[in-house]
C-alpha cells in the first residue's frame, strides 16, 4: 500500500498512527476503518447474514465499543460501520457526490477547494440523524440504551428495532420489512479461473498532463456477469461502484459487443521538445501495432486486473489530496469510441483540457472520445440495471472492505440467493 494513504487504519496499521493527523483525529473517532468481507470463494449469499465491514479503530474506539457493548449481535455486520452513525454529502451540494460517508469526515482533515457548499464545518455535521441522537445524549452506553425507543431516522421504526434486523437506524432508506438486496461475492482467485484477455488501447484523460497507449489484462465483463449467473437479456446496463461511491453507467450495447477498433498514433517529431508532448508510449509496443493502422484484436469493455503484465496498485486515499488513487485491484476500463461516432475518424490523443494551446491539431479536442474519465478505478461493486424494486440496495457506499480483500460483488436484477 502507498505510503501516502491519509487514514492508516484503513489499511489496518497501527493505531496510534491515527494521532499524528491532527487536530480532527480525534473527532472523528466514530468513522469504521476497514476489514474485508468475511464470504470467502464464488458464493451466492444474502446480506443480511453476511459479516461485513468490522470496525478497525481510529484514535479513539470509545463509540464503536459502546455500539457493540449494546448490540453484541451486531459486532462483524453492515452495522460496525462508520454509516451506522456517519453520513455522506448532501445533495443539491458540492459535496453530494462524496457518497462515503468517511469520504465526507475526511474533508474536515483535507478540505476539497472546489468545494464550496455542504461542506462539514465540524463533526456534528457529519453525522446523521442516529448519531446525532447519540451524541445529544451523551455518547455513551447508557446513550445508546436511552434512544433505542426514538425514531431517529423517521421511517416509522423505532431504533432499536432496526439495529435487530440490521438496518441503519440513521437512514430512513433503510427500514425493516424491506429485503436486503442478494449478491454474489466474486474473490481474485475466482476472477482469474474466467477466460481473460490482454488488450492494447489507448486511454485519452481529458485533463491529465498526458494520454497513455497501455495493455489491460482482464475478463471481459459480458463474462463476468456470466459467471455470477446473471441473464442479461432483461438487462438495461450496469452501473459499477468504486470504493468510494463514485460511480459510472455502461449500456447493455458496451457490455454485449466490441467496440470499435482502436487506431494507433506515433508521436509525431514536432512534439519532442518535451514542452509539446502528450502521449506516453511502451516500451516495447505489441506486435502488429503500426502507426496510422487500427490496433489488432477486439476491445472490449473490460475488468482489468493487470497493467503492462503487472498487477494493478490498489487504490487508496491519497493524503495530500484526499482523493482516491490507484487503479486497482480491479479498474473497469471502457475502450474509446471512435471520433463523433464516425469509424471513417478513429478516436485518437489530444493534449488535456488544462494544457497550453498550439494549434498544431493536437490540442484538446472535446469531440473526441477521452474514455480515461469513463473508467472506474478500483472497481469492486457492479449493479445489474434495473435493480429489482422493493429491495434495499447492496451497501456500495463503502467499498474500501472490497478493496482490500480483492473482491468484486454484483447485486441486481437476475442475481438470486441459493435456495
Amino acid at each position: 500500500m502507498h505510503k501516502s494513504v491519509i487514514f492508516h487504519n484503513i489499511v489496518g496499521m497501527k493505531r496510534r498512527a491515527e494521532g499524528k493527523m491532527g487536530k480532527y483525529a480525534r473527532a472523528i473517532a466514530l468513522i469504521a476503518g476497514l476489514i474485508a468481507l468475511s464470504i470467502m470463494g464464488l458464493a451466492t449469499v444474502s446480506q443480511e447474514k453476511s459479516p461485513s465491514r468490522a470496525y478497525v479503530g481510529h484514535e479513539n474506539d470509545k463509540d464503536i465499543r459502546n455500539f457493540i457493548r449494546r448490540y453484541p449481535s451486531a459486532a462483524g455486520t453492515r452495522l460496525d460501520d462508520c454509516q451506522t452513525c456517519h453520513r455522506g454529502g448532501i445533495k443539491g451540494t458540492n459535496t453530494e457526490r462524496e457518497f462515503s460517508p468517511c469520504g465526507y469526515c475526511h474533508l474536515l482533515e483535507f478540505p476539497n477547494p472546489g468545494y464550496k457548499t455542504g461542506v462539514p464545518k465540524d463533526f456534528g455535521e457529519t453525522l446523521n440523524p442516529f448519531g446525532l441522537a447519540y451524541a445529544k445524549a451523551g455518547r455513551s452506553v447508557e446513550a445508546l440504551a436511552a434512544i433505542t425507543g426514538l425514531d431517529s431516522d423517521g421511517d416509522g421504526s423505532a431504533n432499536a428495532a432496526e439495529i435487530a434486523e440490521l438496518r441503519y437506524p440513521g437512514d430512513a432508506a433503510s427500514r425493516p420489512g424491506r429485503p436486503l438486496a442478494p449478491f454474489m461475492t466474486l474473490s481474485e482467485e475466482d476472477l482469474r479461473k474466467l477466460p481473460s484477455r490482454t488488450q492494447f488501447m489507448l486511454m485519452n484523460a481529458p485533463k491529465d498532463a498526458t494520454d497513455d497507449y497501455v495493455g489491460y489484462t482482464g475478463i471481459r465483463v459480458a463474462d463476468v456477469l456470466a459467471a455470477a449467473g446473471v441473464d442479461l437479456k432483461a438487462a438495461k446496463g450496469i452501473t459499477v461502484f468504486a470504493p468510494d461511491g463514485y460511480s459510472v453507467d455502461y449500456a447493455i450495447e458496451d457490455i454485449l459487443k466490441p467496440f470499435p477498433p482502436g487506431r494507433f498514433y506515433a508521436e509525431p517529431a514536432t512534439l519532442k521538445d518535451g514542452e509539446r508532448n502528450f502521449v506516453r508510449y511502451p516500451n516495447p509496443l505489441p506486435a502488429g501495432v503500426r502507426d496510422g493502422r487500427d490496433i489488432p484484436g477486439e476491445p472490449w469493455l473490460l475488468l482489468a486486473f493487470e497493467r503492462g503484465g503487472r498487477k494493478l496498485d490498489g487504490s487508496y486515499y491519497e493524503k495530500e489530496t484526499g482523493r482516491l488513487s490507484g487503479e486497482g485491484p480491479f479498474r473497469l476500463v471502457k475502450p474509446q469510441r471512435n471520433l463523433m461516432g464516425d469509424p471513417a475518424k478513429p478516436g485518437r490523443p489530444d493534449r488535456s483540457v488544462k494544457a497550453k494551446a498550439y494549434g498544431d491539431g493536437w490540442d484538446y479536442n472535446a469531440a473526441i472520445d477521452h474514455n480515461a474519465g469513463a473508467c472506474v478505478r478500483g472497481a469492486c461493486v457492479i449493479r445489474v440495471n434495473p435493480a429489482p424494486a422493493g429491495f434495499e440496495e447492496y451497501d456500495w457506499k463503502n467499498g474500501w472492505p472490497l478493496v482490500q480483500e480483492r473482491k468484486l460483488v454484483v447485486f441486481g436484477l437476475g442475481v438470486k440467493p441459493k435456495s
